[in-house]
């Protein structure tokens, strides 16, 4: 991922004529009969799929910010990559999009500081193969997969791009014409599409600015749409997985879509692993209704989930959490198994199926928070959707501290509370912050967040329910997401934290629920404090994502859950710490 342009340097070359000869993109495919293949894609074929190279030919897009008359308007690309369809002949099935992130396509001569586009074939770097594996093994769960090339869309090369409008154009080629292959049209792609792609079921799975391209198309270009397919002949897209995303693009956060977010805890490139921003744009959005998970994957890289790619260009020093990392393959498994849950989650129309995904990805919120995923240490931190969740505390500003979200009071007893805006900040910046820790460790995503601190035993922070807002009959856990701060005096080194909620009903009756003695979300983060001369307090080295805890409901007896008129945080399990809380609500299970 090039995140840093350096010079607008433009550099010139012979475009040859029929490279920039006229493409207008494909018409829509015909509209999906109204009875399909009832088939429910998930269950694993027995011998992988074959990935085919395809190449659709030369093609030319529109950089609509050149004026006509400028060499740059007009874009020559190679319509070229990877594809595998599922085993068999019968049935159409969906379709999953794989972008490739901002590596070096074209070479950068000796002395430049862009690269130059085009260049031959047998010279560009094939970054789209580095995704062949998920392709295969996605087609074997029943998805038609293409990995496409898209770097075209990340070249500084051939002038500055325009946010995503090369991507844009890219992304509708190919599936125009896969949607004309489906329907028994011309077919350049190497293998039997008839009747095999249902585009409008369709998935999109970006890596690194691949994910901030996928989520941009889908927040900004439309392609999440209700009435897309009218006009493009596939879409809405119905999920994103992004693997190790920066945030980049305008407006690419907030898609209203299902939403699968991979983070590598060792990112040597996106290393403030910003891509927690994708579900923390989601949190308090009113117009929000689809789940969001992002997982934390401890010990893995950002670059070996593709496997044409070397190492991270920035080493995680101090970090003996990173030491060693995940081999790729253990990575790669572990994208495979994830999304392929993830896609069951929105394409499978067996509801057992689809909680049983939940659960092997950790968002089933009738069971507590996983330690480890698909055998890998691993976090997770998820949102509902909108229908599935009351919001109780979320504090997007001071006033929160005094007044929770279903109008009661916020009452801290023997508790400290502090509230930190979103975003970057320095104690100069923001005079008083430093509670916050903005410049002395990493929460990624960098969240409004709220700072619960207590030292002594009982001490509790209270979210009174007026009558008729605390019927939590129909929820299944407490979900609460929070992180233990490593650098206050309050929290022991190395050791987990813990509290207990408690629940108060209509008639006084009260039941209490203890975190588990090594909760994932409250465990001390590693890492190392290291001096600082620009800021007090030093900086550490680790990184401290808040994750979620669920205390199922089941644990609450004795009290009427259809009358709850208080829910604390009792801290009565340690004498002292303090916490990051970012929100405390009650969740239903998926439906």
């Amino acid at each position: 991922m090039r995140c840093i342009r350096f010079a607008k340097t433009l550099v010139a070359f012979t475009v040859l004529a029929a490279a920039l000869s006229a493409c207008v993109p494909l018409p829509p495919a015909a509209p999906p009969p109204a009875t399909r293949d009832a088939s429910t894609p998930g269950e694993i074929a027995p011998a992988s799929p074959k990935v085919v190279e395809y190449n659709l030919g030369d093609a030319t897009i529109i950089q609509s910010h050149f004026p006509e008359d400028s060499r740059f308007r007009y874009m020559p690309v190679r319509l070229n990559g990877v594809i595998a369809v599922p085993p068999g002949s019968g049935g159409l099935y969906p379709v999953v999009v794989i972008l490739h992130g901002t590596h070096a396509g074209c070479p950068i001569p000796d002395g430049d500081m862009v690269d130059r586009w085009p260049c031959a074939p047998e010279v560009e770097q094939p970054n789209y193969r580095g995704f062949a594996y998920l392709a295969s093994e996605l087609a074997a769960r029943g998805y038609v997969a293409l990995s496409i090339n898209i770097n075209a869309q990340n070249t500084f090369g051939f002038g500055e791009g325009q946010d995503g409008e090369r991507l844009q154009q890219l992304v509708d080629l190919h599936l125009s014409a896969l949607g004309k292959a489906s329907s028994g049209g011309p077919n350049a792609f190497s293998v039997d599409l008839k009747g095999r792609a249902d585009l409008g079921r369709l998935a999109l799975l970006g890596h690194s600015r691949g994910g901030d391209g996928a989520a941009w198309l889908v927040r900004s270009a439309g392609l999440g749409a209700p009435d897309v397919y009218a006009s493009k002949g596939y879409g809405p897209v119905a999920g994103l997985v992004l693997v190790a995303p920066p945030v980049i693009m305008p407006d690419a956060t907030g898609a209203d879509v299902p939403q699968l977010i991979l983070l590598p805890a060792c990112d040597g490139d996106v290393t403030d692993q910003s891509g927690k921003h994708y579900l923390e744009a989601l949190r308090g959005a009113p117009e929000h209704h689809q789940p969001a998970t992002a997982l934390w994957l401890e010990r893995a890289n950002h670059n070996a989930f593709n496997t044409i790619l070397p190492g991270d260009p920035f080493a995680e020093s101090g970090r003996s959490d990173c030491e060693p990392l995940l081999a790729g393959a253990e990575q790669r498994d572990f994208l495979v198994a994830s999304s392929a849950d993830f896609l069951t989650t929105i394409f499978s129309a067996d509801r057992e199926a689809r909680l049983d995904a939940a659960g092997r990805l950790g968002s089933d919120v009738r069971a507590p928070a996983p330690a480890e995923l698909y055998g890998r240490p691993a976090r997770v931190a998820t949102l509902s959707a909108g229908a599935d969740r009351h919001l109780l505390f979320l504090p997007a500003d001071e006033k929160e501290l005094a007044t929770n979200r279903a109008g009661g009071s916020v009452s801290a007893d023997g508790v400290t509370t502090f509230f930190c805006p979103e975003g970057y900040y320095t104690p100069f910046m923001r005079p008083g912050s430093e509670p916050c820790r903005r410049v002395n460790l990493t929460v990624p995503g960098q969240p409004a967040m709220a700072v619960i601190s207590w030292d002594q035993l009982g001490a509790a922070l209270r979210f009174a329910l007026p009558e008729g807002q605390g019927d939590l009959s129909q929820a299944a856990a407490i979900s609460v997401r929070a992180a233990v701060d490593p650098l206050s005096p309050l929290n022991p080194a190395g050791k987990t934290q813990s509290f207990s909620v408690r629940l108060t009903d209509g008639a006084g009756k009260t039941a209490s629920v203890a975190t588990r003695p090594a909760e994932p979300a409250l465990q001390f983060p590693p890492g190392v404090l290291e001096d600082d001369p620009l800021f007090a307090g030093g900086h550490f080295t680790g990184r401290v994502p808040m994750t979620t805890i669920r205390l199922p409901l089941s644990a609450s007896t004795g009290v009427n859950l259809a009358d709850i008129r208080e829910m604390a945080l009792v801290f009565d399990q340690t004498p002292s710490g303090s916490l990051f809380v970012g929100d405390v609500e009650w969740v239903r299970p998926q439906s």
